[in-house]
């Protein structure tokens, strides 16, 4: 399995010094692992972005601390600014090649539903990764989920329809929702009731009698 390269150094800043250590382009990270002892290290920002970018939690990197042996790791927590969205800290977990580990995959969807354009239906989306249990070198970077199967209303995918090799054990509830497809959203039309106005009856003038009309004159 290919491994992504990222060098660190040892890191020396603690505390408040940790502001200084990001100012001039260093991210602080911490490694661990049941066979290594937890180190704290610094690794350059834009190197950091660019290998996290292409690893992101389920493909192996291959830590060069300086003045040690290299050792392949995972990623395991990212810490970002809430403004500005930058890495502030990294949890690394040294893995051990010939030890199972635990690891979130994420799901790529694939392909178009037929549902979608024959029928109107509309595609829901569910989870966007799952958590599976292997062997280092048998961890996939992502796995592709196929929509074409998705042919009428109500159709879903869920994890239990994953077709894994014999290798990876799937940790997430087999009944979890990946992906459906739900009827269309049909308008309801609501209708004002017109009220007729009232007809009204026109005024009756009654005419006078005779004998009145001759007395005026």
């Amino acid at each position: 399995m290919d491994q992504i390269e990222l060098r660190a150094d040892l890191r020396t800043h603690f505390g408040k010094q940790v502001q200084q250590l990001r100012a001039q382009g260093w991210v602080p990270a911490v490694v661990y692992g049941s066979h290594y002892p937890t180190t704290p290290i610094q690794v350059e920002a834009k190197a950091l972005q660019k290998t996290l970018a292409r690893a992101g939690g389920s493909k192996l990197i291959r830590l060069q601390i300086a003045g040690r042996e290299p050792i392949s790791v995972l990623t395991r927590e990212v810490q970002r600014d809430l403004l500005r969205h930058h890495i502030i800290h990294v949890d690394f977990q040294q893995v051990v090649m010939t030890e199972k580990i635990t690891a979130e995959v994420p799901l790529h969807l694939i392909g178009e539903a037929p549902a979608v354009k024959d029928f109107g239906g509309i595609l829901v989306y569910g989870i966007d990764h799952v958590e599976v249990h292997c062997f280092p070198a048998d961890l996939p970077a992502a796995i592709e989920v196929d929509l074409s199967v998705l042919k009428r209303i109500h159709d879903a995918i869920t994890v239990g329809d994953l077709k894994l090799p014999e290798a990876i054990t799937v940790l997430t509830e087999p009944e979890t929702m990946i992906a459906r497809i739900e009827a269309p959203r049909i308008a309801e039309v609501v209708e004002e009731a017109v009220e007729e106005a009232p007809t009204e009856e026109p005024e009756l003038v009654r005419r006078r009698p005779e004998r009145e009309e001759e007395e005026e004159s």
